[in-house]
C-alpha cells in the first residue's frame, strides 16, 4: 500500500472520505492524493451554428475555479488530524471529466464517498460510485457515513461460485485481525445450486486463499444484493467485500452489477475487488 486516491468535488462528504483514507494511510504509511477535476463555466454562443468564442471573461472565470478548488482542498487538508498524513493536492483541468481523471491514476486503493442511487436514476445512470468501480484497476472503498476511525473487524465477504476467486488477490490493508474469516452466499430463486456445492467450492476457496479457518452462512432472500445487505445489517458488519467483474455496455445493461447495487443501497462500508 503506497498511494490512496481521493477524489472529491468539494461538498463537504469528502471529509468521510479523507478521514477514512488518512486513518488506513497512517498504518501503511502510504500517501493520499486528494483528486479535483476542475469543472470549469460553460461556453455559450449566441446563435445557433455559430462558433464559441473564448473571451478574457471566461478565462478569468477559468483561473478563478482553479484558485477557489486549491483554496478549499487546502483548508481542508490543513485540519490538525492531518498534519502526520502525507496528502497531495492534485487539480485536474484536462476536461476529460471525473471519471476518467480518477481511474488514469496509479493507486493502490481508491477511497469515496457516495449519496447512491435508487429509482430510474439508478437503472438510466447510475451513481458516479459505481461508474468507478466499473473501471477502476484498483479495489474502491466507497463509504457512506462518518466513522471516527476505520479499523474493520466485523467483515462479511460476499461470494458467488466463479473459479476466478480462487486466484490471489492482495486486499489493500487489512482484513481484521485474523483476516476475512466469515463468507455469504445468497440463494435466490432461480438459483439452481445445492447447498453441499457451495459448501466444497467453498472449502476448495479456501484452500486456494490459505484460510485455515472460516465460516460459511448460507441465506435465501429475493436478489442477491438484499440478502447480503440484510444479512450485513444484521449481524452489525463494519465492512462488507465483494468482488466484481466490471462489465460494460449492453453486458452491464442486461446482467447488472450485485457490487453496484449493493454499494448504492448499502450504509455499510463496501470494499469492491476486481475479478
Amino acid at each position: 500500500m503506497k498511494t490512496i486516491l481521493v477524489p472529491t468535488d468539494l461538498r463537504p462528504s469528502t471529509e468521510v472520505a479523507l478521514s477514512v483514507a488518512a486513518d488506513i494511510a497512517k498504518i501503511y504509511n502510504a500517501s493520499i492524493i486528494l483528486l479535483h477535476s476542475v469543472v470549469y463555466p460553460a461556453q455559450s454562443v449566441a446563435y445557433s451554428g455559430t462558433i464559441s468564442v473564448t473571451t478574457d471573461t471566461m478565462i478569468k472565470d477559468f483561473y478563478d475555479a482553479e484558485r477557489e478548488a486549491e483554496k478549499a482542498m487546502q483548508l481542508l487538508i490543513a485540519q490538525k488530524k492531518y498534519q502526520n498524513v502525507n496528502i497531495k493536492i492534485e487539480l485536474i483541468t484536462n476536461g476529460d471529466g471525473m471519471v476518467s481523471d480518477i481511474t488514469r491514476q496509479a493507486a493502490d486503493l481508491i477511497v469515496m464517498t457516495s449519496q447512491g442511487a435508487s429509482g430510474l436514476e439508478e437503472l438510466l445512470f447510475g451513481s458516479n460510485a459505481e461508474v468507478i468501480v466499473r473501471h477502476a484497476h484498483c479495489p474502491v472503498l466507497i463509504v457512506k457515513e462518518a466513522i471516527e476511525r476505520f479499523q474493520p473487524q466485523n467483515i462479511v465477504c460476499a461470494i458467488d461460485t466463479d473459479d476466478r476467486l480462487k486466484t490471489i488477490h492482495h486486499y489493500p490493508f487489512q482484513m481484521g485481525e485474523r483476516g476475512l474469516q466469515k463468507f455469504l452466499y445468497v440463494f435466490t430463486p432461480t438459483d439452481g445450486k445445492v447447498a453441499e456445492g457451495i459448501h466444497q467450492w467453498m472449502s476448495d476457496f479456501a484452500r486456494a486463499k490459505g484460510i485455515t479457518e472460516y465460516e460459511l452462512i448460507l441465506r435465501t432472500a429475493k436478489t442477491v444484493q438484499e440478502g447480503i445487505i440484510a444479512y450485513a445489517e444484521e449481524t452489525n458488519a463494519d465492512l462488507i467485500v465483494l468482488f466484481t467483474h466490471g462489465y460494460k455496455g449492453l453486458r452491464h445493461l442486461l446482467s447488472g452489477s450485485v457490487a453496484e447495487d449493493v454499494l448504492n443501497h448499502s450504509r455499510i462500508p463496501v470494499l469492491v475487488m476486481r475479478v
